[in-house]
């Protein structure tokens, strides 16, 4: 059973290199590899008993001044492995790494052992072994033993015991083992959570891990390699919370992992000591609101679902909404209660649909976060096509859509509900464009809370959608104020038609940038072939039982030929600014220039931001391409880098992520001397961006 990497990928290891560029130092030769490491097995027991776990120790002696390595050898190695032959039956299960060391050699940083290490292995023994024979575990070890130069070992090793129904093992040999397993870093009982800003993760350790440590130092051994910098010292910082611990992240760790795991090493000056195997969770960097709880989430949720009614990419859908208004205004109590009640009851299904995609993706490891629908171009063409064909109706082309508020035509009945219904489940679909005050808070929230918490906030943020046109169905007295129905509303019906026409021409804009302007003609033609659909269906649905048929296969035919157009887009545009003509000097962003920048003390500005970001495009018009901000970057020398979430980018997803945000915009100022970033508001001014600025 094969546990490590074979002997022959060794030879390829960028060590040996250092071993040829330095071999005129041995005038003699390299050391012969037995000299360097003496290897042994070691049985924990004297025998063999069927049933049980037998514990063998590859017991490695290394010469002074040099060094072996643990399971992720730093900025160059190999792990040592062990190349198990075992009996039938019989299996090994990977090796109990001990507490590693630190070493820094001309620059380069290590992970491993010197002196004596103790590899333990565990054997399981099946039941059906034959008591009172003798079997063999045989093994081949191999591993790369380092000090100037790097000389890859190996050896073929071999234990032969008896089998029998108990054993007796030797007093020393148990101590052997005991000490070695004292050396084996425990599970943590304590939670441990970890930041990822700008060139450094933070790993933050609970006071209860502390205990009797009087001033803690901390070392952190990641299993994941070209993680952390393996040759910078960490930095420790003390709080009554605990201690933080500072880990410059690799060059090429271009963004934070899932969880950070590994080993914690903590010491205190008085030499009590003690290691843990830790699994991080990632913590917001910086909450704008601070730490929050699940009410504190709901609530947030709510208020930011309110604001949402007052974003711009909800204004089409507020159009038919006071279209249903001034339908239902003279109409009964009850109906008008009805109606508000189908529309909460869309958005809400909505929310929840939506939110349980997300989370169900996340979980699937894609890098997704709030309106990561509007990433896909099939989607955007859709809507736009949906969009374009309820504008139509409204303006008298056909009238499908008279009773539905725009939305659903034949599926409404007499009642109208379930056109209601969907003018919910719309509002729900064009609100993901936008992100709202106090949203962004309740969001990273429930991408870190358990499910049902989390569909709740998703449940809540709806509500909120929701709530006022609820309460306007709920309450009366107001609908004194609209006139009684008449041509006015006809009129209305068709001026109501253009914010739809604006949201199309917008989702056309946002899929030029998706595929570019050549793969996006055929989503333009389908436009044609959608108009064509409703106005032969408008033109033959009060005609004879052949022509209404006919009409329906036409529209049916244009709108499927519209439909495989959109199917066959694909999200192949070259990367680009989400910008219209911006006039700060952006350069793209990525988390590896980001760090460059701040190593060299550099003060940054970072725009996350997406085409289909309503919030972010007028953010950009009104507060950052202003004279005065543009001004104000030119003065200090600060860098603007913009992240382009149009398409899906995994690096901005996780990067997001890491400030508790799941979706865009997101505006971050380095000052370029060290330190925490300031987080801006979402919805931004000129005077937010000096006075982040202002305060560097």
């Amino acid at each position: 059973m094969r546990i490590e990497p074979t002997l022959s990928k060794i030879l390829a290891l960028p060590g040996l290199v250092l071993l040829l560029s330095t071999g005129g130092v041995w005038a003699e030769g390299p050391p012969a590899p037995a000299d360097l490491v003496k290897a042994e097995l070691v049985a924990e027991a004297d025998s063999i008993a069927p049933g049980t776990t037998l514990w063998v120790d590859l017991r490695l002696n290394v010469k002074p001044g040099w060094h072996v390595y643990w399971r992720n050898p730093g900025d160059s190695g190999l792990p040592t492995s062990i190349d198990w032959k075992l009996p039938e039956g019989f299996s090994a299960e990977p090796i109990n790494w001990p507490v590693p060391e630190h070493f820094v050699q001309n620059g380069i940083g290590n992970y491993g052992y010197a002196g004596t290490v103790d590899l333990l292995v565990p054997i399981a023994v099946p039941n059906e072994v034959a008591v009172g024979q003798a079997t063999s575990l045989d093994a081949d070890a191999s591993w790369l033993v380092c000090s100037d130069i790097c000389i890859p070992g190996d050896k073929k090793l071999s234990l032969r015991l008896p089998l029998t129904a108990r054993s007796a093992p030797d007093p020393a040999v148990v101590q052997l083992f005991s000490a070695a397993r004292r050396r084996l870093p425990a599970p943590a009982p304590f939670e441990t959570r970890f930041l990822s800003n700008g060139s450094y993760f933070r790993l933050m350790v609970p006071a209860s891990a502390l205990l009797d440590l009087r001033h803690p130092a901390g070392m952190f051994f990641p299993t994941k390699e070209s993680l952390i910098d393996a040759a910078a010292s960490p930095g420790i910082e003390h709080d009554n919370d605990g201690l933080a611990i500072l880990l410059r992240k690799a060059p090429d760790a271009l963004s934070a992992p899932a969880t950070l795991d590994g080993v914690l090493s903590l010491r205190g000056e008085d030499g009590g000591e003690r290691a843990y195997q830790v699994s991080a969770n990632p913590a917001p960097a910086v909450p704008v609101e601070g730490a929050i709880g699940w009410w504190q989430a709901l609530l947030l949720a709510f208020l930011g679902g309110v604001v949402l009614n007052a974003m711009p990419c909800v204004f089409p859908i507020l159009s038919l909404k006071l279209l249903s208004v001034t339908q239902q205004a003279h109409g009964h109590r009850s109906e008008r209660v009805s109606h508000g009640l189908a529309y909460t009851a869309g958005v809400l299904v909505s929310f929840a649909a939506l939110g349980t995609a997300l989370l169900a993706l996340r979980a699937g490891g894609n890098a997704i976060g709030w309106g990561f629908q509007l990433q896909s171009p099939v989607f955007v063409a859709v809507l736009a096509y949906l969009l374009f064909a309820m504008g139509l109706s409204l303006s008298g082309v056909a009238g499908f859509g008279g009773a539905l508020a725009g939305v659903g035509g034949r599926l409404a009945g007499r009642s109208g509900l379930a056109g209601t219904f969907s003018t919910g489940v719309l509002a729900t679909i064009v609100a993901t464009p936008c992100t709202a005050p106090f949203m962004g808070t309740a969001m990273g929230f429930a991408l870190i809370a358990p499910p049902g918490l989390a569909i709740g906030v998703f449940l809540a943020l709806g509500f909120g959608l929701a709530a006022p046109y609820l309460a306007a169905s709920l309450t009366h007295g107001w609908q004194r104020i609209l006139p009684k129905p008449g041509r006015w509303m006809d009129f209305l019906k068709q001026l109501l038609a253009f914010p739809l026409y604006g949201t199309v021409a917008w989702l056309l804009w946002v899929l030029i940038q998706e595929v570019g302007p050549g793969d996006a003609f055929g989503a333009l033609f389908g436009l044609v072939l959608i108009g064509f659909a409703v106005w032969i269906y408008g033109q033959t649905r009060l005609a004879a039982r052949g022509g209404r048929l006919l009409g329906v296969g036409l529209a049916a035919a244009g709108s499927t030929a519209a439909i495989v157009l959109a199917v066959s887009l694909t999200g192949a545009a070259p990367a680009k600014s989400a910008g219209l003509g911006d006039r700060l000097p952006y350069e793209p962003f990525t988390a590896q220039r980001l760090t460059a920048l701040e190593s060299a003390g550099q003060p940054v500005f970072v725009n996350l931001t997406a085409s289909w970001c309503v919030t972010c495009l007028i953010n950009e018009r009104v507060a950052l391409d202003s004279d005065a901000v543009r001004r104000a970057f030119d003065e200090r020398g600060i860098v603007p880098l913009k992240g382009d979430w149009t398409s899906q980018n995994p690096e901005i997803t996780k990067f997001l992520q890491q400030f508790g945000r799941s979706g865009v915009p997101l505006y971050l100022f380095y000052s370029g001397k060290g330190g925490e970033p300031v987080m801006l508001p979402q919805i931004l001014t000129a005077a937010n961006v000096l006075d982040a600025i202002g305060k560097s």
